[in-house]
């Protein structure tokens, strides 16, 4: 198993409760269930960056919806 560090975190009392509650169902520690809400966040960030950079991208080469054709074109 690679290295690991140990984080403390704080949260609202209802919601660390349902964090219990979900792991305990899902048979998971909530170690891994914050790993995989992680995760989950870090893709989500990186589509959102690459969706910008692609927009940037297609904005400095003058693209619109029209250079595209198909279910995009106006």
């Amino acid at each position: 198993m690679p290295a690991l560090k140990t984080i403390t975190i704080s949260l609202p009392v209802a919601m660390g409760k349902e964090i219990e509650k979900l792991a305990k169902e899902e048979h998971r520690t909530i170690s891994e269930l914050i790993r995989e809400a992680f995760r989950q966040y870090q893709a989500q960030r990186n589509l959102r960056t690459l969706a910008s950079e692609g927009r940037s991208a297609a904005k400095k080469k003058k693209l619109t919806t029209k250079n595209f054709g198909g279910p995009f074109e106006e």
